[in-house]
């Protein structure tokens, strides 16, 4: 049977407050129906995969299925509605994740592994209640009342219900609410400001790498793999620069993992610009992996990894070292490694079918340097790395945004939730 340490599951709350069991606070509840393959009447279904991490639904796969029809016309979810992931979840994502219905969905339901719950309005504003068992989901608390079988995680529904939840009076209830609404619409517009400025980056490396810079040429060549101008010097990469590949220092020589030099793993080689890295080499281990220290600004290339680690690139920030799975470029006089790396990363899912060896999970690294780039002078290199950095930074800058908001997210779910920080009447407009 569950049981309580605090007043809440949420834990303590103000004298103030009261505290209710979430049974008490719903109107109705029901599962849902997965329906058939064919049928009478099409319906739009919710299922667990329509569920993220923070509340938000995403309706980019909802299903279809097919239901009689006197059945279908009894479906419909209403705005208010909270959907509970009833059964799901996996070893690192706890069963029980939260969606709110924003709007009235007439003829959609839910599967059979989601739970409708539709508040009593005159007990509790929906959305507070909504948050309330979001906050439960997301800091595992959850985990006391879901059951483990084979295959998934399992709500235990009559404990679920027994939760006792945070009741302050509804209208601060409703300010509650407005405050978190506020900061979830603040991450999602950012979110939104981030993936336009991501597509913008991808339409800058295409229109870059494939034209130049703008009103800088008029002469074009066409090849099956590749468009470039005519002025731009076609080579391939074994001529842009000094390769090399490094090497993992006998792991029963512990003095080897003992020192200062950072050494660089395949699975860190994602698109950035290394500063740390997970493990460290003394000197004399440095030497046992080939390439010894590499310098600042060395292009790293992951040659095979877990999963699509090959292909991608990162640069050195830092004097490092790396493993055999990784193969490294610096660039010959007028041939800037930056450059070579937006050409990796604009030719990524290229260069992983090109460059593939007889094994696919690895890249080979004869047929790596074969590969042809368009090589325009040194100083459009330098000019088209200026541009693709300032969309670096700003992509940077708005996942930093990104990152605050959660915290604040999170920082508010804690504390408003259970009083510790109050919104006096007045204050936001609920």
């Amino acid at each position: 049977m569950l049981t309580h340490r605090f007043r809440t599951i949420l834990g303590d709350i103000p004298a103030d407050w009261d505290a209710k069991p979430l049974r008490n606070l719903i109107a109705e509840h029901f599962a849902g129906d997965w329906g058939d393959d064919e049928g009478e009447q099409a319906v739009a279904v919710m299922r667990s995969t329509n569920f993220t991490n923070d509340g938000q639904l995403d309706f980019s796969d909802v299903a279809t299925r097919y239901f009689p029809k006197d059945k279908a016309e009894q479906f419909g979810l209403r705005q208010g509605d909270l959907l509970v992931e009833r059964s799901g979840g996996g070893p690192e994502q706890p069963v029980g994740r939260i969606g709110f219905i924003e709007r009235d969905m007439p003829g959609s339901t839910v599967s059979n592994f989601v739970q409708v719950l539709r508040p009593d309005s005159q007990k509790v504003d929906a959305s507070f209640l909504g948050w309330a068992l979001f906050e439960f989901q997301r800091t595992g608390i959850v985990e006391r009342v879901q059951q483990q079988s084979t295959q998934m995680r399992n709500l235990n529904w009559r404990d679920y219900q027994r939760l006792m939840l945070p009741w302050p009076e509804i209208e601060e209830q409703r300010r509650i609410a407005v405050a978190l609404k506020l900061v979830d619409d603040a991450i999602q517009k950012a979110r939104t400001e981030l993936d336009a400025t991501r597509a913008l980056k991808r339409s800058l490396l295409n229109e870059l790498l494939e034209k130049g810079l703008p009103g800088r040429h008029s002469s074009f060549i066409e090849t099956k793999r590749m468009s470039y101008p005519e002025s731009w010097t076609l080579t391939k990469l074994k001529k842009c620069g000094t390769w090399s590949a490094g090497g993992t220092p006998d792991r029963e020589n512990v003095g080897y993992y003992e020192g200062s030099i950072p050494w660089v793993k395949s699975g860190e080689v994602n698109y950035s610009v290394i500063v740390e890295t997970e493990e460290h080499l003394s000197e004399d281990g440095a030497k046992q992996t080939t390439c010894g220290v590499l310098p600042v600004g060395t292009l790293l290339i992951a040659m095979y990894g877990a999963g699509v680690t090959r292909g991608r690139v990162a640069l050195l920030g830092i004097q490092a070292s790396t493993n055999q799975a990784v193969a490294t470029f610096n660039g010959h006089e007028g041939v800037e490694n930056e450059f070579v790396y937006y050409w990796f990363e604009r030719n990524y899912e290229r260069v992983r079918a090109w460059a593939a060896g007889s094994n696919q999970d690895n890249l080979s690294g004869y047929l790596l340097k074969n590969l042809q780039i368009a090589l325009p002078n040194h100083d459009e290199q330098i000019e088209i790395v200026k541009v693709l950095k300032a969309a670096d930074s700003a992509i940077c800058a708005i996942q930093d945004r990104v990152a605050t908001l959660l915290e604040l997210k999170r920082s508010l779910l804690q504390n408003l939730l259970t009083g510790k920080i109050r919104i006096p009447e007045g204050a936001i407009h609920a």
